[in-house]
């Protein structure tokens, strides 16, 4: 039995798909890294170059969607990671300037990855409403928190099979417990925002009243 010929073909077949796979990997941290200092431009409020790094990230998903269209059998499950944190910034952005996030058939994203990747938006809502909280910035925490409930609220609603989810019901746990954190910190942030205004008030009539 000679099989020398059906290794040669497999082995051609092999090397092609582990040199596909290399290079989707290699974009695939690209992409992850370039997503997560845009959600730190996010958080500097450095929203010109976020808009950079995001267009930097669109092209390098549709060059990774292009190769893993190849053969999506096999390589499909390298989009999760990526398309997650694709989701999770923009998402994170258009809440933070009050606009509507896009759909994930818009961004070209696995609805499934999508969804991923806007739990993970509650735990960047939280980090960014306690960076206000420490700049004595209260104006937009109950806005912050309102966009946490209603993002908890549709994704709990999303009762389908743990194999047809992943980790989507883990994640969601993970958001109702920052979600009620978060409810604390804030509620003390702004009751103690009150208390201050009260006294500054009051110093302010006393010193009126001395003149």
């Amino acid at each position: 039995m000679n099989l020398k010929n059906i290794f040669t073909e497999l082995t051609e077949a092999l090397d092609k798909l582990d040199q596909d796979r290399e290079e989707i990997l290699k974009i695939s941290r690209l992409m992850i890294r370039d997503c997560s200092i845009a959600i730190k431009h996010i958080h500097r409020r450095e929203f010109e170059q976020y808009q950079e790094k995001f267009n930097k990230v669109k092209v390098t998903h549709e060059k990774l969607v292009s190769l893993v269209n190849k053969n999506t059998g096999v390589f499909f499950k390298y989009l999760k990671t990526p398309e997650q944190e694709f989701a999770e910034a923009i998402s994170f952005f258009s809440i933070i300037m009050k606009k509507d996030p896009p759909t994930p058939k818009v961004l070209k994203i696995d609805p499934l990855n999508y969804a991923l990747g806007l739990a993970d938006v509650v735990g960047e809502l939280r980090r960014y409403a306690l960076d206000n909280i420490r700049n004595s910035q209260v104006e937009d925490l109950n806005d912050i928190l309102e966009s946490m409930d209603e993002i908890y609220t549709y994704l709990f609603s999303l009762d389908y099979p743990s194999g047809l989810t992943q980790d989507l019901r883990h994640k969601t746990d993970q958001a109702r417990n920052i979600i009620e954190r978060t409810r604390g910190d804030i509620s003390i942030s702004l009751q103690m925002n009150s208390l201050r205004e009260c006294i500054e008030s009051n110093v302010q009539d006393n010193n009126t009243n001395k003149k």
